[in-house]
């Protein structure tokens, strides 16, 4: 065994060892040929089923493949949200029962006392990707394909192929996003629904190539729904968060630095458009938040903001053999609603510290975007909208940006 299989396999034993809640499929038997697991939490979804049915029609890969749903509840979960689920756990299992292969099995599990008053879907779809962790390790198989999918979801036909081949063809693949869409087309033109989704997804485009745009170095979505990573990166990343809500994106932060990421677009999740409030921030409350508003043009960080970054970044990469005092004398010529977040922050200290310890420009690179990163990133946009820049309609700002990114490949 090589040294870097040896170190998978040790600290995927001892994430395993630290868990605490039990194994749910323990009565499961895993087959020798798995090697793609998704993973699906279910809460008060009535049309479970159509997600099913829809990775049912799937190709077959050339693995086994296993279908977790965790059909889950809070302690507090009223009461018609228990019979859905039930009504939900009892059609899986049917389900299962008439159409389980042995390279193609759906396994229903359930919960009705998670913990705490949370409602999000952290804690059901870490239970879930641990349970996937323990089923790949049991057959020795920590390399293994754990996918993220939702309750709202259907998905193209060539989704579980395009997964498998993506990782298979690749052995140092560490992580994948997925292509997705909200089909909307079931709905008029003129539906405030239709209308919300279309310019909330066309956020999400611009937000992605905004970063890509000003050199952040891992500027890939972060959607629950869409997403894939090795069962060793799983481990490495510390596993699934239990936030109530933006787990997907802490998650994927710690994911994302540890080696190869790839944008799989040769095929497409579809999650629904629609109305949420199990959590506090993601697609459905965004969505009934601008409709409740009548703010059906979603508004988002202004280009501006965006190209403020793109010259700090490439500035600060040129500094690594620099003084102190002249890095200084650059930042003056940054925007000051910049300077004024980098003094808050205090990033000369920071930077300070970093060059301090690094020994090549790489390390230095890696270390400045382990400090200036995604979560630093939203606290400078937060920062600079709409005290000092004023928040604009995205389709304006994705016109711009598309403008920038065309004019630069000319």
């Amino acid at each position: 065994m090589c040294v870097y299989n040896l170190q998978m396999l040790i600290s995927t034993r001892k994430y395993l060892q630290k868990l605490h809640n039990p194994g749910f499929s323990g009565d499961e038997t895993v087959s020798g040929g798995t090697d793609l697991i998704i993973t699906i939490p279910c809460y008060n979804e009535p049309d479970i089923q159509e997600t099913i049915q829809s990775l049912f029609a799937c190709d077959q890969p050339a693995c086994d493949v296993e279908v977790l749903v965790l059909v889950n509840a809070y302690e507090h979960t009223p009461n018609h949200i228990l019979s859905v689920n039930e009504s939900s756990y009892a059609g899986l299992k049917d389900f299962a029962k008439k159409y389980n292969t042995h390279h193609f099995k759906i396994i229903p599990l359930y919960t009705d006392c998670l913990s705490g008053k949370q409602t999000g879907a952290g804690i059901p779809r870490k239970i879930l990707m641990d349970e996937a962790l323990r089923r790949l390790v049991s057959i020795d198989n920590e390399s293994g394909i754990i996918v993220s999918l939702d309750a709202d979801c259907t998905v193209d036909s060539n989704y579980l192929t395009e997964i498998y081949k993506a990782f298979h063809d690749n052995d140092k693949l560490c992580a994948a996003t997925i292509a997705f869409h909200h089909p909307v087309t079931h709905l008029s033109e003129n539906d405030p629904l239709r209308i919300a989704a279309e310019s909330y997804e066309m956020y999400l485009h611009y937000y992605r190539l905004a970063l890509e745009y000003c050199g952040y170095p891992y500027p890939y979505y972060t959607i629950g729904s869409a997403m894939a990573f090795r069962a060793s990166v799983y481990t490495r990343a510390g596993g699934m968060g239990k936030q109530s809500a933006g787990e997907d994106f802490y998650f994927l932060q710690k994911v994302f630095p540890l080696g190869e990421i790839k944008h799989i677009d040769t095929t497409k999740v579809y999650p629904a458009a629609r109305f949420s409030d199990r959590v506090p921030f993601g697609t459905g409350p965004a969505l009934q938040k601008m409709v409740s508003e009548n703010q059906l043009f979603k508004k988002t960080y202004s280009l501006e903001s965006f190209l403020a970054l793109k010259l700090f970044f490439s500035r600060m990469l040129d500094t690594y053999e620099s003084d102190i005092s002249e890095i200084a004398d650059i930042l003056t010529s940054l925007p000051v609603y910049l300077q004024e977040f980098l003094k808050e922050d205090h990033f000369l200290e920071h930077l300070g510290e970093i060059r301090s310890n690094v020994s090549s420009f790489s390390f230095f690179k890696k270390r400045f975007f382990h400090y200036f990163n995604a979560f630093k990133i939203v606290k400078y946009l937060n920062f600079v909208h709409p005290e000092k820049i004023s928040l604009r309609e995205v389709r304006g700002e994705a016109e711009k940006l598309a403008e920038c990114i065309t004019s630069q490949q000319i």
